[in-house]
């Protein structure tokens, strides 16, 4: 199927297309500058695009993290993060919306004939408390088919977890 146009439509339907892993994460988190990390890549099939999941915790604030997914494309400048998923991580006293566990989705915007991806929306939400009830979260929101495969226990989040 050939590619659609960029629009925000096409934008926010990249986000819950069906995906497939096809360069694996690594069992383990590495450690790189106080966080765990871990990052991978997946595929639309319907729109042949490839994407870059990235997963970020804080070693030393634990709630502090950030799962996103990133387009790989070449026509923006710079790789666009559609969608994220972040703890309560602060540090902007004038995004409230820091200070809880929120979403950010991107917008695209046109800026003299140009267009580019700024992540201006966010959204706060109880549909995630914890890093792994996030990951459950993103995963299947981005409609990452075998991603129990790579992420087992991300499927054995708590009873007590919304």
């Amino acid at each position: 199927m050939a590619k659609s146009p960029i629009t925000q439509e096409y934008l926010d339907e990249l986000i819950s297309i069906p995906k497939r892993i096809i360069k694996n994460p690594r069992k383990e988190f590495t450690i790189q500058s106080g966080c765990r990390r871990k990052t991978f890549e997946v595929y639309s099939d319907k729109y042949n695009e490839k994407f870059r999941v990235f997963m970020r915790q804080s070693e030393m604030l634990p709630e502090n993290y950030s799962i996103g997914l990133q387009l790989l494309c070449s026509e923006f400048d710079n790789d666009p993060i559609l969608f994220r998923c972040n703890g309560p991580h602060g540090g902007n006293l004038s995004l409230k919306e820091h200070f809880v566990t929120h979403i950010h989705r991107c917008k695209l915007e046109d800026y003299n004939g140009t267009f580019y991806t700024v992540e201006k929306s966010i959204e706060v939400t109880s549909s995630y408390s914890t890093f792994d009830s996030a990951i459950y979260y993103f995963l299947t929101t981005c409609s990452i088919l075998d991603a129990k495969d790579c992420f087992p226990s991300a499927w054995n989040v708590s009873l007590f977890e919304k």
